[in-house]
Formats: C-alpha cells, structure tokens, sequence
C-alpha cells in the first residue's frame, strides 16, 4: 500500500477526511483560523533542521519516541516583534479553546468572580460524542437506589486502571479523578437543570466475565433526540446540546467567548510566572494580559510530526473522527514547552481508537481477508481495533445471518454482552435494544458501502473480496463450536455465540477510528503544568485532552466517556484554581472505601479446603 510522507497511506487519509465531513453537520464546526507560528516539518517530512530520520521511517516503531531526533516543534521560533502587537487587554483568567473543557473550566472561573475570556481559533466551539465518566455521582446513587446495578468498587477501578496502564500513570490524577468527579457530575447536573437536558446514564456498558464496564458513564439529551449516533453525528444528544447549553450559562455569568482567535504565545519571563499570551494574526495581534492562562485545547492528532513522535501505532488506524477535521495541531503543547513546559514521560502516548466508523461489530464471527478467523471476538473495541490492524491489509469484517442482530439484542437486553460501540451507544435503563434504530443504522452503513447483504455465504465472499471456499469453511467451523457449545479455537463464551446459517447473510467491514490523543503535557492534581524538574509553572493550568499522566499506551475501555470524563473533573479544577479559589476545599471528596478480597476468593495453602 503506498504511504505518503507522513506515513498514512492514501486510503487512511480520504477515509478520515471524509467522515470529518459527514462529522462536521453534528455541530456546525467548519472555519477555523491559521494555528498560529508553529514551525512545520521539513519539506521531504523530516522533523526539523539537523534531524537524523524522516518521520517516514517512524511510523512503524512501536517504541514511538526518539530523542535523538531534533524534533522541529520542540524549537521555539523567534519572538513576535513588538511593533505587530497592535493592542493590549486585562483579564483575570484566560481560556485556550472552546471545547468541553474549555466551556466547563470558562464557566467554573466566571462562578468564582474572574473576568474570564475563553478563546478559539475556529469559528465556533467544538466537540463530538457525549458519554461521560464520573464515579458516585448523584444519578449513580439514584440509580444504584432503584436497584438498577450494584455501586462499583471505585478503589478497584483505580487499580484496574494503573495495571492496564501497567503503571506508567501519575496515580495521584487517578485518585483526584476517582473522589472529585461524581461531584463535578452534581455541580454540571445543576448547571443546565433548566436548559431542556435530561441527564442519565448509559445502560450499554459492557457485563461480561473477563472484560467489564463500569455503570458510571453519563450522558445528556432533549426532547428532540431520536437516539441514533451515526459517525460522530447526533441530534439532540451528547455534547452537539450540551456545550452550548454550558456556553450559555458562561455567557449570563459574564464570559466572553471570541472565536476566530488563536493563541500564538504564552507568555512568560523567564522561569517566572505565566503572565498572558499573545493571540491573533500575523500583524495584528493582541497581547493578552492574564492572572491565570488555562489550556484547553485538545490534542495534536492533526500535527503528523507529533504523532510520529508520540503515537506511531496511530497510523496503523483506518481514518480519524474527530470534529472539526484538520484542527488538532497541538498548538499550545508547543507553546507550553516552549515557555518551559514539559510532556508526560511515559511514551508512546496513550491513544483512544475505536471501531466507531465502520458497521457495528458486536461480538458476532470476525474474519480477516482471507476469510479465516482470529480472534475471540467477546472483547473490547479498542482491543478489536488493535488486532485487526495485524491482519492481512489490516482488513476485518463481522459476519451475521438473518437471525443473529435479534439473538443479540436479547443478549444485551439481559446482560450477556453489550460495550461500546457494540451495545448502542446512547440505551437508557429501562429501555431495551432499539431495532428501529438499529435498522436505521444498518441501511445507513449499506448505503455507505460498509455493510453487505447476501443470499449465498459465496456471494458475500465475492462482496467483500474474501476468498469463497476458506468464509465457508471459517462458516461451518464456528456453526460446529456453536453446536458443541465449546469454543475450542478461540474460547469464546458459548452463551453468545450464534449460527451463521440462516439467509440472508451480513459482512460488516470494521473500520478502527481514532478518536483522541489520549496523552499530554504533565500536570498535577491542581492541574497546574509542569516543567522537566516537575515543578509546577505558576499560573499556568491544563484540562481536558491536552493533559497527561492519566493514561499509558493504550485507552482503558472500562470507564467509557473518561475522555469527557477529565474534561469535566479537570476542567472544574483549574477553573476554580485559576480563579483564585481552592478546588480541593471547593469540591466535595467521594469517600471510597477500598474493599477486602472476598472469602469465597482466597485459598489457604495450609489447610485444604472442603
């Protein structure tokens, strides 16, 4: 397959392209102003002046970093002649981007008394999706009250995390996470009570045995939602109606939101305090003086040289989905090291990679393009995402009869099966798997060129360039494990494993799509930012997708909506710190209270047992 010089091939790229397009009508996202001063790869894509590789060469290194390369971004470019600053401006507390946690921490500033301005260098806010984690909120306990679940162990969620991050996390941002979120959860509940939203919680969490969701993740949505999440895009629902909803209230409490506006500088002398930033255009900027500067700015998935140099297994993902396209290019992460700044330590960066753009996957047969199975398909989707990237042309397709979507709703409707993008991404409590949706959602990705139909297992094959005799063959083997009830292959749970024998048949191409660069600039639990001696630089916050030290190499599943989930907690924190308050006093503690291990789970090795 060619690669262009950046290491994404043709089809990656028109593939991500194109559903940022389709993803743009969710929240009317288009214009956005140039980045700013950034300095740019090389023109043959090296990373800079003196550089000893092409970021070509990178894109396949597992081990992603390499200082040894004099990476471009990390050189800070010349400063802005004063005679192109063509005005100056006081204010108490400046926010770097208008996304969820730039809304959340503009507004928490407002609350506190700071003369608050949040900027944006698009022509609007920005957002997608809408699922949010917060542990022991109120809604949780209601919900835990109406018996809908048991509450989670919240001191072994964060053990689950560390270990999936194999420890290379800041555990402290865990812990900060895990006992203020649920009442950052309460704080927002109560912001918008009056905004038309209804609050809830998500009931497709995944139950099964091995891999678990925790019942913890929120969502917001108005009367005028039909459920249906196709590509990023939702009416009604998420974040497309609750960042404006925020805005507003940020609005009423005195914040000036300014698109078209992109931060070029922060400003700092020296090893002193951050004192502003330096915003606008080439010739016309504005200097912006400032007691507190908040980043809030989203990740750099849009800055090629960056995601070679933090995130390379990236490329191996089929297209991007993230609203709006092309804007992500890391531009205060630059700025922030180059006043003294530092980036987490922990590399490859974590990267949050779904299969969300292409048919639904559930846990039905997958197959590569040879036709043969490989894998146990009863995993998580960032898992899925992964695997299949090792496959023959990084190709997969899920593979269902006539029968199989009802047999599945039934699973998820009784907690069999169901996780993110499998079980529908926005099922309430008390509802069931909506067919009508689902149907919806089908036609669409037919109509998309994503999903086949066939009478004959042989005129699938020829769909979706499989060889016919090995499908049949992969077909008849798994019927038999489904017989014996015994996934002898694969050790698949036999309570959700289905017969492909009933026409028609349905081939699903799975599609990994990045979401997020789940990894960013150290911080601590003040969300202050920190410098290479991880001190903290006064005055200078971080929230949201440009922090880091929460997450390692790969994004845990098991909390869906933790993405959204720091935008809110951190958000809240750096607004009331950089507003003079105190958010460890301001915002109540959850108290979690770390269980024992069961009796029926130990084992005395002295005395046998009975």
């Amino acid at each position: 397959m060619e690669k262009n010089m950046t290491g994404v091939s043709r089809r990656q790229f028109l593939i991500g392209a194109g559903l940022a397009g389709i993803g743009a009508a969710g929240a009317g996202l288009i214009g956005c102003a140039p980045s700013g001063e950034a300095p740019k790869a090389g023109a043959n894509g090296t990373a800079g002046a003196g550089a000893s590789a092409d970021i070509a060469s990178l894109a396949g290194n597992p081990l992603g970093a390499n200082a040894a390369l004099e990476w471009s971004f990390m050189t800070p470019p010349a400063e802005i002649p004063a005679d192109q600053i063509k005005g100056t401006e006081d204010v108490d507390v400046l926010v770097v981007g208008c996304g969820f946690a730039g809304a959340i921490a503009s507004v928490t500033a407002a609350e506190y008394g700071a003369n608050t301005l949040c900027i944006d260098k698009c022509s609007t806010w920005s957002g997608r999706g809408g699922h949010i984690t917060a542990y022991g909120s109120r809604m949780v306990k209601q919900y835990v009250e109406e018996g809908w679940f048991e509450e989670a162990d919240y001191a072994h969620i964060v053990r689950r995390l560390t270990e999936w991050a194999t420890g290379r996390v800041k555990e402290p941002l865990l812990w900060q996470f895990a006992k203020k979120s649920g009442a950052c959860m309460d704080w927002l509940e109560d912001l918008v009570a009056d905004s038309g939203l209804h609050p809830t919680l998500w009931a497709g969490y995944y139950k099964g045995p091995d891999y678990t969701e925790e019942p913890i993740t929120h969502f917001f949505y108005d009367d005028t939602t039909d459920f249906v999440y196709l590509d990023g895009v939702s009416t009604g629902l998420g974040m497309a109606v609750l960042i404006p909803a925020v805005i507003e209230k940020g609005e009423k409490l005195g914040v000036e939101y300014r698109y078209d506006t992109p931060c070029v500088r922060l400003l700092r002398d020296g090893d002193g305090p951050v004192t502003g930033a330096i915003v606008g255009e080439e010739g016309n900027y504005t200097q912006i003086n400032a007691n507190a500067v908040i980043v809030a700015s989203g990740d750099y998935l849009d800055d090629d040289e960056m995601r070679t140099r933090y995130q390379p297994f990236t490329w191996n993902a089929d297209s991007r989905l993230y609203i709006p396209f092309g804007i992500s290019t890391g531009d205060l992460h630059k700025q922030a090291m180059w006043i003294g700044g530092a980036m987490q330590e922990s590399e490859p960066h974590c990267s949050t990679i779904h299969l969300e753009s292409g048919a639904q996957s559930y846990n039905f047969l997958h197959v590569n393009a040879e036709g043969n199975r490989f894998m146990n398909e009863d995993v998580n989707t960032q898992s899925k995402s992964c695997v299949k990237s090792f496959q023959p042309e990084g190709k997969a397709f899920t593979i269902y009869d006539a029968n199989s979507l009802e047999s599945f709703a039934e699973s998820c409707n009784d907690g069999r099966s169901g996780g993110i993008s499998s079980d529908q991404q926005y099922r309430r409590f008390g509802v069931p798997f909506d067919m009508e949706v689902e149907l919806k959602l089908r036609e669409e990705k037919i109509k998309q060129g994503l999903l086949f139909q066939a009478d004959t297992l042989e005129e699938l094959a020829e769909q979706i360039g499989v060889p016919a005799d090995n499908l049949k063959a992969t077909v008849a083997r798994y019927n038999e494990l489904c017989e014996k009830g015994n996934d002898e292959d694969f050790g698949k749970r036999p309570e959700i494993m289905w017969p492909v024998d009933t026409p028609p048949f349905f081939a699903g191409q799975l599609v990994s799509t990045l979401l997020a660069a789940s990894g960013g600039l150290r911080q601590d639990t003040a969300c202050h930012i920190l410098d290479e001696n991880n001190q903290p630089i006064e005055n200078l916050y971080v929230a949201g997708a440009a922090g880091g030290q929460y997450f390692s190499n790969d994004y845990p599943t098991i909390c869906p909506g933790t993405n959204h989930g720091r935008c809110l907690t951190f958000g809240r924190i750096a607004g009331i710190n950089a507003a003079g308050g105190d958010a460890e006093k301001e915002i109540a503690n959850l108290e979690i209270l770390a269980g024992p291990m069961p009796e029926e789970d130990r084992v005395n090795t002295v005395t046998p047992s009975k």
